[in-house]
């Protein structure tokens, strides 16, 4: 189980940290490109917006997984942090459990409208099927996240309270070592 655990994060690493950064280089390297050629030799890169703006959707929707498991996503905790352990627990499980049912509810629709998609984007004409491909990623990570958070939020509220966080940061990375 820890050996599969391992591969998934390794997975889960490349494919929400490695790819967007380096698409993050492509789209860098795309803007530069384009102000180069604009401003020092007069000529329009015409693609190179179309480019920047994909790459750009592409960094999102790899790397919204990754902000999801370190909890980096926006939150409102001006409320969360006075609450009681327990209605924290039960306010993470809500919001985790309410976000991976919208969010499997609307990947079959959108999963068939972009399969019918004909469209191709204007420059570049690449057909939509491509572009939007990593959306079903991201959604896909958006309910396995969810749901791994609902199973953390449980595990919290188990824990003792003198446990701080700082200590369990530590045990978990002395697990990886020995593993």
């Amino acid at each position: 189980m820890k050996k599969t655990r391992k591969i998934l994060k390794s997975v889960s690493d490349v494919w929400g940290v490695g790819l967007p950064c380096l698409i993050f280089m492509v789209l860098f390297l795309c803007f530069v490109a384009t102000i180069v050629l604009r401003y020092f030799f007069r000529k329009s890169l015409s693609w190179g917006n179309e480019l920047a703006v994909l790459c750009y959707m592409w960094i999102m929707f790899w790397g919204c997984g990754k902000a999801m498991e370190n909890d980096e996503h926006v939150v409102f905790s001006l409320v969360y942090d006075k609450c009681s352990p327990l209605v924290q627990m039960l306010m993470k499980i809500c919001y985790n459990l309410i976000l991976a049912v919208l969010v499997a509810l609307a990947f079959k629709p959108s999963l068939t409208l972009m399969l019918k998609s004909t469209m191709k984007t204007g420059i570049l004409k690449i057909p939509y099927k491509i572009a939007f491909a990593p959306f079903f990623w991201m959604l896909g990570e958006i309910i396995v996240r969810s749901l791994i958070n609902v199973a953390k939020a449980v595990e919290e509220y188990k824990k003792p309270p003198a446990e701080s966080v700082a200590e369990v940061e530590m045990k978990e990375a002395e697990e990886e070592v020995t593993a």
